[in-house]
C-alpha cells in the first residue's frame, strides 16, 4: 500500500503535557475572576471541586453524541454553581480563560526532533492534524508557540467542528480537506479510544504512540486514557520510530 497522507493527534503525540500543572491553570483563571471582583471570597479548593464536578457532568451528558464540551460554557456553568451569572461570551470570562491557557502553554513542551521529523515527512506525504481541544483560541496559541502550523496541509480541532474524537465527523473532515481516502492514510495518536478506534473504523492504518510515562494525568477526561478494546496496527514508544514504521506499513 502506498500511503498519501499521515494525520497526527496533538496532545502527548506531537506536544507533551507531562509537565503541565492543571492547578496552575485553574489558579490563574480564578485569580483573573477575582481581579474582576468575582468569587473574591471563594477558596481555590472549593472552586476546583465545583469545576471538576461540572466538567465531569458535561462530558457525561455528551458521551453518547460526542459533541465537544465548550470550554467557555464549562466555566459559565461553574460560576452558576456559585450564583454568578456570566455569559459564556462575556469578555471577563474570555480574559479568565485566556489566563488559564497562558499557564497551559507555559507548561507544555515538544521534543527537539519533532519539527525536523514533520518537515521530512512533508516532503513525501500530505500531513494533517486532528485534535480534541475544547477552546480553539488556546489550541491555535499552542500551535503558534511551537510554529507547527507550517507543517500541515489541514488542521481540524474539535472546538471548532463541534465534535470530538472518536466521532467519525472529525476524521472525515480531515480526509475531505486532504482529498485522500481513509485507506491511503495513517493516523498517529496516543489514545486507544479517541485516536486508534476512531481512525480504524474508517479504514485508516493506525500507529499508537504509547508514551507510558505521560499517561498518568489525574485530570484526564474519564475513559480517554483507559484501556480500550482495539488493537493498533503498530505501537511505538515515541515518534522517533515513526519513519521506519511507515516503511513497514507500506509493505503490509
Amino acid at each position: 500500500m502506498q500511503f498519501k497522507a499521515i494525520i497526527f493527534d496533538l496532545g502527548d503525540t506531537l506536544i507533551l503535557t507531562d509537565q503541565w500543572k492543571y492547578d496552575k491553570c485553574l489558579m490563574r483563571l480564578l485569580e483573573s475572576l477575582q481581579h474582576e471582583n468575582i468569587l473574591v471570597s471563594t477558596a481555590y479548593e472549593e472552586f476546583k471541586r465545583v469545576y471538576f464536578e461540572v466538567r465531569e457532568q458535561m462530558y457525561l451528558e455528551h458521551e453518547s453524541t460526542l459533541r465537544e464540551v465548550d470550554f467557555c460554557e464549562r466555566i459559565s456553568k461553574t460560576l452558576e454553581k456559585f450564583n454568578y451569572k456570566l455569559n459564556s461570551k462575556s469578555p471577563l470570562l474570555k480574559k479568565a480563560i485566556e489566563a488559564f491557557f497562558s499557564a497551559f502553554i507555559e507548561d507544555i513542551r515538544i521534543e527537539a526532533y519533532v519539527p525536523p521529523l514533520l518537515a521530512k515527512l512533508r516532503e513525501k506525504y500530505k500531513l494533517g492534524l486532528v485534535s480534541n481541544f475544547a477552546y480553539p483560541s488556546g489550541f491555535w496559541s499552542t500551535l503558534h508557540r511551537f510554529k507547527l502550523t507550517r507543517f500541515f496541509d489541514t488542521i481540524v480541532v474539535s472546538g471548532e467542528l463541534g465534535f470530538r474524537k472518536p466521532h467519525q465527523k472529525i476524521f472525515e473532515e480531515a480526509l475531505k480537506k486532504l482529498d485522500v481516502k481513509a485507506t491511503e492514510t495513517i493516523f498517529v495518536g496516543d489514545s486507544l479510544k479517541a485516536d486508534i478506534y476512531g481512525a480504524k473504523r474508517l479504514g485508516m492504518k493506525t500507529v499508537f504512540v504509547e508514551n507510558v510515562g505521560l499517561r498518568k494525568n489525574p485530570y484526564a477526561i474519564a475513559g480517554e486514557l483507559d484501556p480500550f478494546s482495539v488493537e493498533p496496527d503498530v505501537a511505538i514508544p515515541s515518534l522517533q520510530g515513526l519513519p521506519k514504521i511507515i516503511d513497514v506499513l507500506q509493505l503490509s
